[in-house]
């Protein structure tokens, strides 16, 4: 059902469930962002600014030997890398390639690099940025629950 054809009390609980559970998501990242597990599951061995570098430095060589890639795995390399550049504390590098991975995958299936891009710009100050990337990691999160 279209957005537009729900009655408008039921467009506002869902447009406030969805924000308000990405929003969620995005302090849960924040305060966990420096934990080994996040870390692992987003392709490093471990927290530390010295493995943030080096996992900087081999998602860098993967954007670099794209050529052998799928856009959608370029795009995961990106966001990953952005990922540890954010824990090292470079939140417009970060946000640059998120941006990027978006570019390269607009409607990704796990909607991580909207989810990050938002957590990148609430930490700048783009507010209203932040919201309209966690509505649409909202949004494809939804469809790609439905699809599956």
């Amino acid at each position: 059902m279209a957005l537009s054809r729900i009655y408008k009390p039921q467009k506002a609980r869902f447009l406030m469930k969805h924000t308000l559970r990405f929003l969620i998501i995005a302090v849960m990242t924040l305060l966990f962002a420096g934990s080994a597990a996040l870390a692992k599951d987003n392709g490093f061995s471990g927290s530390g600014k010295g493995l943030s570098k080096e996992a900087i430095a081999e998602f860098t060589r993967t954007i670099e030997h794209s050529q052998r890639q799928s856009k959608a795995e370029l795009a995961k390399a990106y966001c990953q890398r952005g990922v540890a550049e954010r824990a090292l504390g470079d939140i417009e590098a970060a946000q640059a390639d998120f941006r990027k991975a978006i570019e390269l995958d607009p409607t990704p299936k796990d909607a991580v690099a909207y989810t990050n891009r938002g957590i990148a710009k609430s930490a700048l100050g783009d507010i209203e940025g932040a919201s309209s990337d966690f509505k649409m990691a909202a949004f494809l999160s939804d469809n790609s629950g439905q699809q599956g």
